[in-house]
């Protein structure tokens, strides 16, 4: 890239260098170099180019011209292509598909306004936390070099409870900022917090002996409180280490036996590439035993601990609480009360002798904080002052089944947030071929107490209740149906998507779900007959790897908002459930032997789930239009939940290798 960068007449490189190099569009010049010279070679079946400018550009500008001459760019780069494809010596068989992976919220008149999650965090009204993000924030700069796909970024406060200066080895929480219009909140475990700050004050001398009596209880009641979830968690954890460690020998083997240099017609090929995999593969292996490895080890000190020998002053809060570690989710309950550090007042007794845990520690409520979230200075009439739209996040179904008086509900209900009088609940069940149905319920003020017992109000429909269909315009339902009669009850996915795919929110209601729910992942099914024991337990830790990722809270940003602050995009964002933000570009031409169709706009919607199936369908890798060849089998892929596009099928019987028509299961 930059040999052809540089291949120029010497005067316009000469004014380049003093007006500026333009190396932001090098990369993508010679991938597309690459692409068009690669077209020629028959060997090659599959080209794929991604094209970022435009989102660059519209991010940072919001006039018509700017995003004009862009688009203008990329038409010129689409006709460069297709000439290129016609010139082939496989154009008859070639199809060309372009597909956008959002869409753009940017608007001329309006200024997009940035909102800092991360100081919020830091702050002490928001616990004081050491972030974890993987961006510099904004104005900030490295003179050390990161690595430049996702570094760890630690955001360190002053304002914090009881970590002061622990920033890099304990953050409390992770946090997702380049979503743009939405992020992502992974908190602490709570009682971590908590045995974090009782150890801390059982290591002071100064501590009173009844406070001391009282802070020791209160730190065993915890570890007695989780210890059978925990000893079962780390007793499996061995067991998957043991496996682990039998698939790094594995994998060691394989990447000694990797040839040491290759020909050129190898290179070529790949074959070089491949070792490079299996290295990958193997340090990735190997870094997980070694931080698993240490979190089990901690995990144990912490069990073993006995109150007839506890000695606080000896132990080091490291061998018990391991560096990094965020523990397991949070309930509903810990995020409503959630422990950033002691008390002004220091540790509180009650009159019985026992540790008061509600005087004794300051606690947020992140659903309130987050949504009385309010800034004094937008000058934009047509812009809220409040930065957050809702917030959302799982709840297993069998903690609300009862109340909500529903049976056969998938495993979680997604509670979405939008204040304390403006919430819902979305609930979903499978028939027997898996397909999905949903509803939503409207409710107000739901709290979950210490005994893991939830409660709310459920609500009439009204205006300004999350997603705010019950009063747009451009909800399509039957005709003669009462508005709040046909939302209240269960339709399947496509029934929603057909009612809800114009209105402001789009398909949000079913995005909720896909984006929060668990669902099955063939291809971690511990019951899959003829799987080893070891193959097991390598699924088992995949599992665990998922569960303890999973982010505690979905914030989504209101309309012109965004939290990405690397440098807030005063242009346009996207990443919310707004219409603009998800409506995508597909668009699809072929050559005479693809039996594509011409000239055909498809006006059903459609989401993303169904742009995989649709491409296999069309290259004959589909078996029964969900059920991808053995070829893809082998490789794990399984049954497909979006529905093809039928429209862009070809239409010619007895040519094309699709579903529709009868795939051969043997190719």
């Amino acid at each position: 890239g930059l040999q052809n960068r540089f291949v120029k007449n010497p005067r316009e490189l000469v004014d380049e260098w003093t007006m500026g190099l333009q190396t932001r569009s090098m990369f993508f010049e010679q991938l597309e170099r690459e692409l068009i010279q690669s077209l020629d070679n028959p060997r090659i079946r599959y080209l794929d180019l991604y094209i970022s400018n435009f989102d660059h550009v519209a991010h940072h500008n919001r006039d018509r011209q700017s995003q004009m001459i862009e688009l203008q760019e990329m038409d010129s780069l689409v006709g460069r292509i297709w000439t290129a494809i016609e010139k082939s010596p496989l154009a008859a068989e070639t199809a060309f598909v372009m597909v956008s992976d959002h869409g753009f919220n940017t608007d001329e008149k309006i200024y997009s306004q940035g909102y800092n999650l991360v100081k919020l965090l830091g702050s002490r009204a928001g616990g004081g936390h050491h972030v974890i993000t993987k961006r510099r924030l904004m104005l900030d700069y490295a003179i050390k070099g990161v690595y430049f796909m996702v570094p760890l970024i630690t955001t360190t406060t002053d304002d914090s409870y009881y970590l002061k200066g622990q920033g890099t080895s304990y953050p409390t929480v992770l946090l997702d900022f380049d979503g743009n219009e939405r992020s992502s909140i992974h908190l602490r475990d709570n009682d971590l917090n908590l045995l974090h700050i009782l150890l801390q004050q059982l290591q002071h001398k100064k501590l009173s002996e009844p406070l001391r009596r009282a802070a020791t209880d209160a730190f065993f009641a915890t570890v007695e409180r989780r210890r059978s979830k925990w000893q079962l968690s780390l007793n499996e954890l061995n067991e998957e280490l043991a496996a682990l460690r039998l698939r790094i020998e594995e994998q060691r083997k394989l990447w000694e036996a990797q040839p040491k240099t290759f020909s050129r017609q190898e290179v070529e090929q790949g074959y070089d590439d491949q070792k490079k995999r299996v290295f990958a593969q193997l340090e990735k292996l190997t870094g997980q035993e070694k931080s698993y490895t240490e979190y089990a080890r901690t995990l144990a000190n912490l069990l073993a601990l006995r109150k007839e020998s506890f000695n606080p002053g000896k132990l080091k809060i490291e061998d018990l609480i391991a560096k990094n570690a965020m523990g397991e989710r949070n309930s509903i309950y810990n995020l409503q009360n959630y422990i950033v550090g002691e008390a002004p007042a220091g540790l509180q007794l009650r009159a019985d002798g026992s540790l008061d845990l509600e005087k004794s520690f300051v606690r947020v409520d992140y659903f309130a904080l987050l949504q009385n979230v309010a800034v004094k200075n937008n000058v934009q009439p047509a812009v809220t002052n409040r930065p957050i739209d809702m917030v959302a996040n799982r709840i297993p179904a069998i903690q609300l089944q009862h109340l909500v008086n529903e049976e056969k509900l998938t495993s979680d209900v997604i509670w979405v947030n939008g204040g304390s009088d403006k919430q819902a609940l979305i609930m979903a069940r499978a028939d027997s071929q898996g397909g999905l149905s949903f509803r939503y319920l409207p409710i107000r003020r739901l709290t979950q107490d210490g005994r893991d017992n939830f409660h709310f109000e459920e609500v009439a429909w009204q205006p300004d209740l999350p997603l705010q269909f019950f009063e747009d315009e451009k909800l399509i339902i039957p005709p003669g149906q009462d508005r709040a009669a046909w939302l209240s009850q269960w339709h399947t996915d496509l029934e929603w998507l057909h009612a809800l795919h114009l209105t402001k929110y789009s398909n949000g209601l079913i995005g909720l779900y896909e984006e929060l729910a668990h669902h099955k992942n063939p291809r971690l099914d511990l019951e899959e007959p003829d799987i080893t024991p070891t193959e097991k337990l390598s699924r088992r830790f995949i599992q665990r790897q998922r569960n303890l990722a999973e982010a505690d809270l979905l914030i989504v940003a209101n309309n012109h908002w965004n939290f990405d602050v690397r440098g807030f995009n005063p242009g346009g964002n996207h990443g919310s459930f707004l219409r603009v933000s998800t409506h995508s570009t597909f668009m699809l031409a072929g050559g005479e032997k693809t039996q594509l169709p011409r000239g055909v706009v498809v006006d059903e919607p459609y989401d993303s789930l169904s742009f995989m199936p649709t491409m296999l369908a069309l290259t004959g890798n589909l078996r029964d239009d969900k059920t991808p060849l053995p070829v893809l089998w082998s490789k794990g892929f399984r049954r497909f939940p979006g529905r093809l596009v039928q429209e862009v099928l070809p239409a010619t019987p007895g040519i094309q290798r699709i579903a529709v028509t009868g795939a051969n299961p043997t190719r």
